[in-house]
């Protein structure tokens, strides 16, 4: 007879899952142990913490599609590992989350050391998991194991992507399965056969119709164009009809910034010209993206009264959640897209002198706005502007540069003054946002994409959190370059005291030597013109690279939220 946990290895590699992330304990162990020997099929990748390794497994989520694995001893998991998984859970990224309720068996009842099964004396891992999850199983059987692990695999991927738990009772983990019993288990492959969600084709027909008759459409790209990989889709879109394309905060690089076409960020922290025309529009098509407060100036840039909406989201009660709609189509949103284009193509919808005009128009708008462009770009100040540190990362990175940005003032210059090369190729926490998220998520690029590189863009603070990436990074021979921003601060929070700093300021810390104690290259830089050759070694070598830059500690986030401002 097979046990459960080598059956839940048979059942992630059937289901094309090919990492685990995390760290072997509790009840989990005897599924580490089924990994032995099967390397080859699956990588179990070790983290110095769990919630580094939530936040590896969210970015696994993000870039494949399939669930990314996060698997250990269930208090840890629930806890630290909280971090991660309320990020995919709030960014929409699929997860599967395997814990053991480590209950002591026979003692369950009476409190046994670390049980999470809920019982007097005990804390309750299931209700933890409950809450930040989309679906989660219990299993006390080895059938319900491997049964929910199936289950869960399939909630973590159908309509709007997120995490899904299995919480499992030690002894059904290390049990054997009868195939006598019920339930049956069966292959996975048939639980994960679905139809395709679209709109009804009047919808589609409707939206066309009045994207062809708009006279200033704009596009807004957010997070579900990078969950769905619809990148040439919304290019292909823009460039038939020339409508301009904005994005989202964690829509950051669904649309090159470089094209013709692209407007930048929107929001608080976004671009003059993005706020400007998207306040301007007519029509306004929402891809993926439920239109947030934090996304539209609290709400401010869209007036439903005086333009119209359509919103295309895979989840119906994120379609006119926000805005009201003119046209709310639910659908996956590569699929819609190409419905949208071929019934304009039918309408032989395409590019007359009036899209023309709107073209010349975009083109003086961004030079009035000053588009991706300031001064301090430029600057050879010391200690290092902020924007010249992006400015440089700029100058060294190639269109097939993968960056993860992370949260603070770091990741405002980032989106502000970055302007991405290539579509799908930033990528930024933007569910719970917070500090110490894009150096792991910069590890599971690198594995998933090792001929590419890679760069992780945070704050001292942030990175401080998470420096024990290093080992990792070491370990797996994995040669990303690390980019701090360190100016000994928690720079957002400071920003707003003005002058009256109270638990914002650190001491100095160097991380080029905290690098070198790791195995990695460490480089510390104080002058604007060592940065870009730094980046750019860092780059071609073949160990990870922390780049330590001092930076002034007297530019605040403020000048972005201005020049943001319209």
């Amino acid at each position: 007879m097979t046990k459960a946990c080598e059956e839940i290895v048979n059942v992630l590699i059937e289901a094309g899952i090919d990492y685990v992330f995390g760290m072997p304990g509790g009840g989990t162990i005897p599924i580490w142990n089924a990994l032995y020997g099967r390397q080859n099929k699956i990588k179990p990748i070790l983290a110095r913490h769990e919630g580094a390794a939530s936040c590896m497994a969210d970015m696994y989520g993000r870039l494949t599609g399939k669930p990314g694995t996060l698997m250990g001893q269930g208090a840890y998991i629930a806890s630290s590992g909280g971090f991660g998984t309320m990020e995919a859970f709030l960014s929409s990224s699929p997860m599967l989350i395997l814990v053991d309720t480590s209950d002591g068996g026979r003692f369950m009842q009476h409190g046994y050391n670390q049980s999470g099964s809920g019982e007097y004396g005990s804390f309750d891992i299931r209700d933890i998991m409950r809450a930040m999850c989309k679906f989660v199983a219990y299993a006390a059987t080895p059938e319900e194991a491997v049964q929910g692990v199936q289950l869960a695999i399939k909630h973590a991927i159908t309509g709007r992507p997120g995490p899904a738990a299995v919480v499992m009772r030690n002894d059904a983990i290390k049990g054997e399965m009868d195939s006598a019993r019920v339930p049956k288990i069966h292959p996975i492959a048939g639980y994960l056969k679905e139809t395709t969600i679209v709109p009804p084709a009047h919808d589609i027909e409707k939206t066309s119709r009045l994207l062809a008759s708009a006279k200033k459409p704009v596009i807004i790209a957010g997070n579900g164009v990078h969950l769905s990989k619809s990148y040439e889709e919304i290019k292909d879109l823009a460039e038939l009809l020339d409508i301009p394309v904005a994005t989202t905060y964690t829509g950051k690089s669904a649309f090159p910034e470089i094209h013709p076409l692209a407007l930048g960020m929107i929001g608080r922290y976004g671009q003059r010209t993005a706020n400007r025309v998207v306040s301007e529009a007519d029509l306004i098509l929402a891809c993926g993206t439920r239109l947030a407060p934090s996304d539209t100036r609290g709400e401010s840039l869209i007036d439903p009264i005086k333009q119209k909406l359509v919103q295309i989201d895979i989840d119906p009660r994120n379609v006119g959640w926000v805005f009201p709609v003119e046209m709310g189509l639910t659908g996956e949103l590569k699929t819609t897209l190409k419905m949208i284009l071929e019934a304009l193509k039918k309408r032989e919808a395409g590019k007359d002198a009036r899209i023309r005009e709107r073209t010349t128009a975009l083109t003086k708008i961004k030079s009035d706005e000053m588009f991706f462009e300031s001064p301090e770009l430029h600057s050879n100040a010391t200690p290092v502007l902020p924007e010249r540190i992006v400015a440089a990362i700029q100058e060294a990175v190639t269109p097939d540069t993968l960056l993860t940005l992370d949260a603070g003032n770091n990741r405002l210059w980032m989106t502000h003054y970055f302007k991405s090369l290539k579509a799908g190729t930033v990528f930024c926490p933007g569910g719970l946002a917070g500090m110490a998220w894009g150096p792991p998520a910069a590890i599971t690029a690198k594995l998933l994409n090792p001929d590419k590189p890679v760069v992780s863009v945070s704050g001292d603070g942030g990175f401080a959190m998470a420096a024990h990436v290093l080992s990792t990074a070491v370990q797996y021979k994995l040669s990303i370059t690390f980019v701090v921003m360190n100016n000994s601060l928690l720079g957002m929070i400071y920003d707003g005291q003005e002058g009256k700093p109270v638990a914002t300021e650190f001491s100095d810390t160097d991380f080029s030597t905290i690098a070198q104690g790791f195995g990695a290259r460490g480089v510390r830089i104080r002058k604007p013109e060592e940065m870009t050759p730094a980046i750019k070694e860092a780059l071609r070598a073949d160990l990870p690279t922390v780049i330590d830059v001092i930076t002034d500690q007297t530019e605040s986030h403020a000048k972005i939220t201005s020049e943001g401002a319209y």
